[in-house]
């Protein structure tokens, strides 16, 4: 009896959070400008880079890179639960899980932070060509690095959300938790900018697998003592 019941609870969460996560999609493409504010903001930057530096070094590629990537996923704070209704939110209380909603908000912030990745790499390669020898490596470890930043950013906007939707808040709480996932991924990146036959990042990888994992993990079940409050 008792497996059925939890067998019934996990379908019930699956349905909810594919729902939300539908949801967010929907929004999205009702609010476009959202999306296309940002896809210019990212062009512009890459092509102001690109007009005043044609030409740039592994490592110059690299930092600016990272820079703009950054940039980018803090701008999506606005898209998680800061630009929430209260009363929405209030609603949600009553039809779903707190499970179900902050896995949905961190698979919706998964989905468009990969999209500005994935176009980011692209336009820094159109115009400023890079000569990195172990370049599917370098994107991977990027992608990691997104997934725990979207993670903790998604998190603590919750967490935010109380003390007047300041987007600030977000970000300050966020550094903390960020530190030891850029500082792994910088470790793992820079190993890939040099030819070296083998280069060793399994660790730096698995690392920071991990610290996805416990990132994932905390949202999850400290999202339920927010979501009571």
């Amino acid at each position: 009896m008792y497996f059925c019941c939890s067998k019934f609870m996990q379908t019930q969460i699956t349905k909810q959070i594919k729902q939300l996560f539908l949801k967010e999609l929907r929004v999205e493409f009702k609010n476009k400008y959202a999306f296309w504010s940002l896809l210019l903001m990212l062009v512009i930057s890459v092509f102001i880079i690109y007009t005043i530096q044609k030409q740039a070094s592994n490592q110059v590629w690299h930092s600016l890179f990272y820079v703009i990537l950054i940039l980018g996923v803090v701008q999506n704070i606005t898209r998680s639960f800061l630009a929430e209704q209260r009363g929405t939110l209030l609603y949600y209380r009553f039809l779903v899980e707190a499970k179900a909603l902050i896995i949905s908000k961190i698979l919706y912030q998964y989905f468009v932070n990969a999209l500005f990745l994935i176009i980011l790499f692209v336009l820094m390669n159109f115009w400023l060509p890079q000569s990195i020898p172990h370049i599917i490596p370098y994107f991977f470890t990027a992608f990691l690095f997104m997934l725990c930043c979207s993670t903790v950013f998604t998190f603590n906007s919750a967490l935010a959300y109380g003390a007047k939707n300041s987007s600030m808040v977000a970000l300050v709480l966020s550094m903390p938790l960020l530190i030891p996932s850029l500082l792994v991924c910088l470790k793992a990146a820079s190993k890939f900018l040099v030819s070296l036959p083998n280069p060793d990042f399994y660790q730096d990888w698995l690392v920071l697998v991990l610290l996805l994992l416990i990132q994932l993990i905390l949202s999850v079940t400290l999202f339920n003592y927010i979501w009571k409050d």
